[in-house]
C-alpha cells in the first residue's frame, strides 16, 4: 500500500462510522458500478492529505469551477449538475457502496468528463487539495448522528468548518440542507458561530424555500422518518483573510 492510500485508510478508521453497503446489489447496479467507476474514480496519488493538490488535476480538461459534494447519496443532485453544466467540473464522495452503485447506474451513458468520485469520506478530498481552490461545496441531508454521544460524528464541527473555510475560494457558497430540526439548528449555530462564514438569510422564507434552480432529490420528497419540513441554508465563506 502506497503512502497516500496508508494516509486515507487511516483518515477513514476514525472518521467513518455505520455499515458500507444496506442490501445487496441487482446485476445492473453491480455491473454499472464495475465498469464505471473506474473511469471517474480520483486516484490514491492525489489523495496525499497535505493540502497540495489542485482540484483541476482530478480532470483531462479545464473547467471554469469546480464544485464538491460530500455524501451524494444516491447521486441524483450530483448527476444532474454534472449534465445541466458541463462546463462545470464536479468532485463527489460517498461512502456506500449502494450510493455508488445508483450514481453509475445513472450516469453510464452519459460524458463523464466533468465528473470524478471517490468511494469514501469526502473529507479526505477536502484535507488533500489546495486552499482557495473551490468554487462551492455541497452538503446535503448529512447523517443527523441523533444521540448525543454520537454528535462528535457530525460533519458539521468547528474543525471540518475550518477546513471548508480553506478551501474554499472568497465568497464561495458553503451549501446546507436537512429536514431534521435539531441538526439544522446545530448546523446553523456552528458555521454562524465560524469566522470565516457568513448566513446569507435574510428572512424565514430564505431558508424554509429551496434557492433558484434547486435540484430536488428522493430523500427531500420522501424525507426521513418523522422529519420536518427541509430546511435550506446558505453560507458564503467571508472575503477576508
Amino acid at each position: 500500500m502506497n503512502c497516500s492510500a496508508s494516509l486515507a485508510k487511516k483518515h477513514i478508521e476514525k472518521t467513518l462510522f455505520g455499515r458500507r453497503q444496506c442490501r445487496g446489489l441487482t446485476d445492473l447496479r453491480s455491473n454499472a458500478l464495475n465498469d464505471i467507476l473506474p473511469k471517474i474514480s480520483i486516484g490514491e496519488d492525489k489523495l496525499n492529505l497535505d493540502s497540495s493538490t489542485n482540484p483541476s488535476e482530478f480532470f483531462e480538461r479545464k473547467y471554469s469551477e469546480h464544485w464538491l459534494e460530500i455524501g451524494f447519496g444516491h447521486g441524483e443532485h450530483l448527476s444532474a449538475l454534472m449534465r445541466k453544466n458541463p462546463d462545470t467540473a464536479y468532485i463527489g464522495a460517498e461512502a456506500f457502496i449502494n450510493g455508488m452503485s445508483a450514481l453509475t447506474l445513472d450516469i453510464k451513458d452519459e460524458n463523464l468528463d466533468n465528473i470524478r468520485v471517490i468511494m469514501d469520506d469526502g473529507m479526505i478530498i477536502a484535507k488533500s487539495i489546495k486552499p482557495n481552490s473551490l468554487d462551492g461545496i455541497y452538503l446535503l441531508n448529512p447523517d443527523p448522528w441523533h444521540k448525543k454521544r454520537h454528535h462528535k460524528r457530525r460533519l458539521i464541527n468547528q474543525q471540518n468548518l475550518d477546513i471548508f473555510a480553506k478551501i474554499l475560494k472568497k465568497d464561495a457558497p458553503l451549501i446546507m440542507s436537512t429536514d431534521v430540526e435539531c441538526l439544522a439548528n446545530w448546523m446553523v449555530t456552528h458555521a454562524s458561530n465560524h469566522p470565516e462564514f457568513n448566513w446569507q438569510a435574510e428572512s424565514k422564507s430564505d431558508w424554509q424555500t429551496p434557492p433558484d434552480d434547486w435540484i430536488t432529490t428522493r430523500y427531500e420528497v420522501k424525507g426521513a422518518k418523522n422529519a420536518k419540513k427541509m430546511v435550506y441554508l446558505l453560507f458564503e465563506r467571508k472575503k477576508n483573510d
